[in-house]
């Protein structure tokens, strides 16, 4: 279910803008930089990453990012960062309507998941 709110509410650009904004620090700022330079708002890039996770990720990553962020203090922001982190360490060949990255292996273990600044 965390997973299920995580894409609900994160596809919708205003609130995957104020997600981000929560997060803050130098993570929001990666993701500003990045959407900046591909010409779009901050709340649309991470928007568009959401709904490419929610297409394109199986039951085995849907379920790693579950177990991962179940317990967390702030499991949605949690999650949001594990799939921005994702695709700002692997990039995108980016469009306004579609995200195409490599097949999602998301990383889970990555260090600083939890570091918000």
């Amino acid at each position: 279910m965390l997973v299920a709110d995580l894409i609900h509410s994160c596809s919708n650009e205003m609130v995957a803008q104020a997600a981000l904004s929560c997060i803050g620090g130098r993570f929001a700022e990666r993701v500003r930089v990045a959407a900046q330079e591909k010409g779009v708002s901050v709340g649309r890039f991470v928007s568009i990453i959401v709904l490419d996770f929610a297409r394109r990720a199986d039951e085995n990553v849907r379920e790693a990012l579950r177990e991962r962020i179940t317990g967390d203090d702030q499991p949605l922001l949690s999650g949001l960062r594990a799939v921005l982190e994702t695709v700002l360490e692997e990039g995108t060949v980016y469009s306004d309507d579609l995200v195409l990255t490599q097949p999602l292996t998301l990383s889970l273990s990555c260090p600083g998941v939890h570091s918000y600044q």
